[in-house]
């Protein structure tokens, strides 16, 4: 519907009016709400639908966006259009809501928000050629272009209240940073899942059991039925011709005889096969939407039906070292999970580091003065147990933690606060990006809210 602005001088404008930067990232699962292929619209939040036009808007949007990036987008069409659907419901939501709080936009704004788009302008001044030009290069009609900039503002009017009085406390911003910067004394245990080679037998299995994993070549399994016009006459070989696509149409079985031969039955692979030339060259016709195929030639009749698509597997040499590292993996984190919920039962009963190490040979790690954050990237510590370890009591022993370096056990002798100088130098950088997270967090709460207190029906259409 839309022409390919990519590369348009227009890119820059279509990215800079859409609001809804920060809820185009995130995939949601939009078969969480009512389907219906009844509604003219794209959807239906509350009652009220959203033009197809809004729809392929957004698409355009985001496609341009990505293209900016250099992300090739041809093969992203099914996520592109279901971001693009969610993008305009949590649109419509926030629009309602922003009605309902009396912050619906007038068309006095919307016009002078127009005439002050820097795109739009010439020599200082609006330029309605320029206006003009940008709507056929998205194919928009002024007021349905206009309609757009007054949803969008009055949802930027109900962003910019809730941003109202929003900041992050100190409280919020020293704990932040003390478990980034607390300076840790004590000791380590980390303990590792001993080394495993899977054996020859153990990868043919594996290769044996999960074959369709490892597609290489595609191919097209068909069956080729031939007709001898010259031994039946041709109106008897019309007949049969007809009778032949009729069965392979229902998936009847067709019966051969005189005059009508199965010749191939397989799978053919870059178009070579024991196959005349000219049914080769027709094969590229053949797909789930048009199953079979009629060649007719002076003396024979070719009746083709495409079955479905196959793949050859990858010999087991070219595939061996993914199953390796596969089986690998999996040995490890079913190795891993059962020490954990092991030391997780006996670590209350720990006194001594070195006894555990010992019996576990596990490897003991002295730490003194270090940074939680540098404690965290040597071992692989997720935020969650970082926090826990810098909160944890003093001269106990803590854990088991989950790492990506193996099972964790500490024992924390010291926690030391982070130094004036470098905690007010990372408070003036984080402040900013907690309050954005923060604040993100905050309208995607809203935005969930509403979608659990709304009627919204998808156009099933647009999911397919």
């Amino acid at each position: 519907m839309f022409i390919n602005v990519g590369k348009s001088k227009w890119m820059k404008v279509i990215l800079f009016i859409t609001t809804f930067a920060f809820v185009g990232t995130a995939f949601v699962a939009l078969v969480l709400y009512k389907l219906s292929g009844n509604i003219q619209g794209v959807a239906q939040v509350n009652g009220k639908e959203i033009p197809v036009a809004e729809f392929y808007y957004q698409v355009t949007l985001i496609t341009n966006q990505m293209e900016s990036q250099g992300v090739d987008t041809s093969p992203l069409k099914k996520q592109i259009y279901a971001d693009a659907l969610r993008n305009v419901v949590e649109q419509e939501l926030l629009f309602q809501e922003a009605q309902r709080e009396g912050l619906e936009a007038t068309k006095e704004e919307v016009k002078r928000y127009l005439l002050d788009i820097e795109a739009f302008k010439e020599n200082g001044k609006f330029s309605k050629d320029r206006y003009l030009a940008f709507l056929s290069q998205v194919n928009l009609t002024p007021p349905f272009f206009e309609e757009i900039l007054r949803k969008e503002l009055s949802v930027r009017h109900l962003l910019t209240l809730q941003k109202v009085g929003f900041y992050v406390s100190e409280d919020e911003m020293n704990t932040f940073i003390n478990k980034q910067l607390a300076k840790i004394t004590g000791e380590f245990v980390l303990i590792k899942v001993p080394e495993y080679t899977p054996s020859q037998k153990e990868i043919k299995e594996y290769y044996k059991k999960n074959i369709k994993d490892f597609a290489g070549k595609k191919g097209k399994l068909i069956v080729v039925y031939r007709i001898d016009i010259k031994g039946l006459g041709s109106e008897k070989a019309q007949k049969k011709a007809q009778e032949i696509y009729k069965a392979l149409k229902s998936n009847n079985a067709v019966k051969t005889g005189e005059g009508v031969q199965k010749i191939f039955e397989d799978v053919v692979y870059d178009n070579k096969a024991k196959l005349p030339e000219n049914l080769l060259k027709e094969l590229k016709n053949l797909s789930d939407n048009k199953r079979i195929l009629l060649v007719s030639e002076e003396d024979h009749y070719y009746l083709i039906k495409y079955v479905k698509d196959v793949s050859k597997p990858l010999p087991l040499e070219k595939v061996k070292k993914e199953i390796t590292g596969k089986l690998k993996r999996e040995y490890k984190n079913k190795k891993e999970k059962e020490l954990y919920e092991e030391l997780k039962g006996i670590v209350p009963q720990i006194k001594d580091l070195k006894n555990l190490a010992y019996n576990y040979k596990g490897e003991i790690k002295k730490i003194k003065e270090e940074t939680a954050q540098s404690v965290a990237m040597e071992f692989g510590i997720s935020q969650d147990d970082l926090g826990k370890i810098v909160r944890g009591e003093q001269g106990k022993i803590l854990g088991p933690f989950k790492t990506t370096t193996g099972i964790l056990i500490g024992k924390v002798e010291k926690i030391s606060p982070p130094e004036k100088e470098r905690k007010e130098e990372m408070e003036k950088l984080l402040r900013p990006i907690l309050t954005e997270n923060k604040y993100r967090t905050v309208i995607q709460m809203l935005i969930d809210k509403l979608k659990e207190e709304s009627e919204i029906i998808i156009n099933r259409r647009f999911l397919q």
